[in-house]
């Protein structure tokens, strides 16, 4: 009843003038030289490259050597092999997801189809072109804006999309990118190359079908008493176009310790489609909960379809049983099974710049590494792509749930055409409906940014793109998926969008991209902030010294030099070497190393005290900072760059993301204690707060009980600062019995202006096992950025972290080699000084 054949792996690619069109496919099918090998899923610069065609256009300025490839058609061909008996199957489809752009299909050198959305799959019925034996599929693709006109742009309200050539950047961004769907950042972002891609991006495959198949499964959960109950509609489809069937539908969820909860129902199989409705009741269910609020329990799921003899089983699938809620009277939270979370993560953008050779290991090492850093949640931002399944999967395993944006940022577009709005409802329909089953997708987002810049942006000049977000969308999202809240925009809300009162926020002008730089690099000022919840905000940071010698590409490390500036964020603008100024040393005479450290640690100390900001008031429920991972090496936004090496910054946004966080804020003349408490347990606490001298010489503390309440915001006190001197001293709150919770540290002054002292370091190495091992790290004064130097291959559970004076921290490490205890070393930024 189905048949699958892959079609994935090393395909044939050429390129030919731009003019090469729809009459030279046949002469292309056959022809024997020209062609280079390149992979499926994959981009044309992977075969460029593997052909040595082009450079690692990531490296150096490479990424300007590749624009010639804008300006030619670009033709893929695979050859495979077709049986006797597939010419007798009701239908043999082919295919396609991911035709990045403009796509023209043949078959045997004759034509089948147009496609021009890389967001949803092509799909053609091929049997009656199908020969025995050899058949050849062909497939043309360009960077697809080539056809759009200055005509085009201009309609209707003569408003277009900018560019990063206001910023100083004419080769990044281009206006037409509104009027093809597809990645919108591939034509360069503040924080990307230009690096169009032109792609078969997702699975190519044949799928052979006689009499009747499963199409889709889609479940909905309902509370009952204290059951749930998983309604499940199961599409069915009769193949014969005018033939009836009597069918047979079970569903069977599974949990992971193997109780099974079926049901089933007998079908009449009309032509086409029919609707099987199934319940099945699941007493006392295992729920999935965010990473840090419990576990993450999947269902396997598993439906079949019997007509006479024969047996049809759709693809099983993973099912985390939760329930979604959008609170917006008078917040903005989302509550998951009743319960109010703050949403603690960042944004995510396609992991490479040529987003089709991310790996599905990729996924899985930046998901992990965003469960280990207590992340809960990943915006998928609205300017890249719908991920592959292998994301979604690993962030149903790991707990990370996804604000999902839906493809559309920066710009107006043009939803007054009637073809686009037939291809946006097709490829919502489409996303909704393939991601509806995972846990983790738990908000469906109209735009980035669109709906802030009708108002501030375009002043009203032009309402392209506000039909789609407001009444499209969410109809596609209500028919689909009735169990998702959906939401306009990001930011939105309130009489003009990215209000601080109703709804999202992207909180920037206020903070990093202030014109005044005093303002840009004071962590303090996030403390102004009073949004229901920040979904982007950022601060940026240099990558490790190992990343910067790889895509310098051994040009000189020159910080004015043009390598370096390609690969420096447009909105950096000379604001690493203010935060270093203002917190470290003079940036002029540092070396490398200094540098690169001073950076990851202002980097890290305006990200974290903005997320214990956000997390200190009880009125936010979400800190997203801008942004999680990187598409290529760079000065920029990320706490985990390019090559999958973590920042100092991963580390601290870590601390300030614990499930039990010790938050200090200076208010007036008083200190206030806020412990952030996600867990689902209450906690019966005796805190010791006050002020502590740098040297441990000198102490003015009290003690009280007090108790925290699960998954809330909890005040424990507030205490006065008294007159204690700024320069000498911390004022500190900490629960001596949990070790678990770090204490809260609150300075006063910049780190700089404080009199540190070498605080006296020692440190010891035991032995785990399985390749882990524990090293316990004591000072006897005040230690700040306290950091573990490691042989290669190591990894640190903490670092760049602070200790107070008498206090002692044990950090994990794993390693990939066998670890010599002796080769562990320990220090500070204030090591050594007297």
């Amino acid at each position: 009843m189905y048949e699958r054949v892959s079609l994935n792996g090393t395909w044939e690619l050429r390129d030919e003038i731009l003019s090469c069109d729809l009459s030279e496919a046949a002469r292309l099918s056959e022809l024997t030289g020209g062609w280079m090998p390149t992979p499926v899923p994959g981009d044309i610069h992977q075969g460029l490259i593997a052909s040595g065609r082009i450079e690692e256009p990531l490296l150096g300025l490479n990424s300007y050597d590749c624009r010639w490839t804008e300006d030619r058609s670009w033709w893929f061909r695979k050859e495979f092999l077709v049986n006797p008996e597939w010419l007798e199957a009701d239908a043999v489809e082919l295919e396609l997801d991911g035709l990045d752009s403009s796509a023209q299909v043949f078959l045997n050198g004759r034509h089948i189809g147009s496609h021009r959305n890389a967001f949803r799959p092509f799909v053609a019925d091929i049997r009656p072109r199908l020969r025995v034996g050899r058949n050849v599929v062909l497939v043309r693709l360009t960077a697809g804006v080539e056809t759009v006109s200055d005509a085009d742009l201009d309609a209707p309200d003569g408003v277009r999309a900018s560019t990063e050539a206001v910023n100083g950047r004419p080769e990044r961004g281009d206006p037409r990118r509104t009027h093809v769907r597809k990645p919108q950042y591939s034509f360069g972002w503040d924080w990307s190359p230009r690096l169009a891609t032109t792609a078969i991006a997702g699975n190519a495959e044949i799928r052979v079908l006689r009499d009747a198949c499963i199409r889709h499964v889609a479940l909905r959960p309902v509370r009952h008493r204290r059951q749930a109950l998983v309604m499940a509609t199961v599409t069915l489809d009769r193949l014969h176009y005018y033939k009836t069937a009597e069918g047979r539908v079970s569903l069977t969820l599974t949990d992971e310790t193997g109780q099974r909860f079926s049901s089933e129902c007998s079908a009449l199989l009309r032509s086409g489609y029919t609707y099987a409705e199934l319940t099945i009741p699941i007493p006392e269910p295992r729920l999935w909960w965010p990473n840090g609020m419990g576990d993450q329990h999947l269902y396997r799921v598993e439906a079949e379809l019997m007509v006479g003899d024969a047996r049809m089983s759709y693809p099983a699938f993973d099912y985390g049983l939760r329930f979604v809620e959008l609170d917006t009277e008078g917040t903005f939270a989302l509550l998951i099974n009743g319960k109010k979370v703050f949403c603690k993560g960042a944004n995510w953008i396609p992991s490479d710049a040529l987003y089709a050779r991310s790996s599905d290991e990729r996924y899985d090492t930046l998901i992990r590494e965003a469960r280990d850093a207590h992340f809960n949640m990943l915006r998928i931002w609205g300017g890249g792509w719908y991920e592959r399944d292998a994301f979604y999967a690993a962030c149903d395993r790991n707990g990370i749930m996804i604000w999902h944006d839906f493809m559309f940022a920066c710009a107006p577009y043009p939803d007054h055409l009637d073809w686009f709005r037939a291809e946006v409802e097709q490829e919502a329909e489409h996303q909704v409906r393939r991601l509806a089953h995972h846990a983790c997708v738990v908000l469906w987002c109209g735009s980035n940014e669109n709906n802030w810049g009708f108002r501030d942006w375009w002043h009203e000049q032009t309402k392209g793109g506000a039909w789609t977000y407001n009444y499209l969308l969410p109809h596609v999202v209500q028919r689909n998926c009735p169990q998702i809240p959906y939401w306009n925009g990001s930011p939105y809300g309130g009489e003009a969008p990215n209000s601080s009162e109703v709804g999202d926020r992207h909180h920037w002008h206020d903070c990093m991209m202030n014109p005044d730089m005093e303002v840009r690099i004071t962590p303090e000022e996030y403390d102004k902030c009073t949004s229901l919840f920040v979904s982007e905000f950022g601060y940026v940071g240099a990558c490790a010294k190992e990343t910067v010698l790889t895509y310098v590409d051994g040009a000189p490390l020159d910080r004015r030099g043009p390598v370096w500036q390609h690969h420096n964020n447009t909105f950096e603008k000379d604001t690493v070497e203010a935060g270093i100024r203002k917190h470290y040393a003079d940036p002029e005479g540092l070396t490398l190393d200094e540098y690169l450290l001073y950076s990851g640690l202002c980097q890290g100390l305006m990200l974290s005290y903005a997320l214990e900001s956000m997390r200190y008031r009880s009125a936010c429920h979400g800190g997203l900072f801008w942004m999680y991972n990187d598409c290529w090496g760079e000065v920029g936004w990320t706490v985990i760059d390019y090559y999958l090496r973590r920042k100092p910054s991963w580390y601290a946004v870590r601390r300030a993301f614990a499930p039990l966080r010790l938050i200090a804020r200076a208010e007036g003349e008083k200190v206030r204690v806020v412990l952030a408490n996600d867990t689902q347990e209450s906690l019966d606490l005796e805190l010791e707060y006050g002020y502590v001298s740098l040297d441990g010489g000198f102490s003015d503390l009290g003690r009280c009980r007090c108790q925290a309440l699960a998954v809330d915001r909890t005040e424990l006190c507030a205490f006065p600062r008294g007159t204690h001197d700024p320069t000498q001293g911390l004022w500190i709150a900490r629960i001596p019995q949990r070790p678990d919770i770090a204490p809260a540290i609150l300075r006063s002054v910049d780190y700089r202006q404080l009199a540190t002292l070498d605080p006296g370091l020692t440190h010891s190495v035991s032995v785990l096992g399985e390749g882990r091992c524990a090293v316990r790290v004591s000072s006897q004064k005040y230690a700040h950025a306290v950091r573990l130097l490691l042989p290669s291959g190591a990894v640190p559970s903490d670092n760049y972290f602070d200790l107070l004076p008498g206090e002692t921290r044990e950090v994990t490490i794993r390693s990939s080699e066998p670890l010599d205890p002796t080769g562990v070393e320990v220090t500070c930024v204030n090591a050594g000084r007297g």
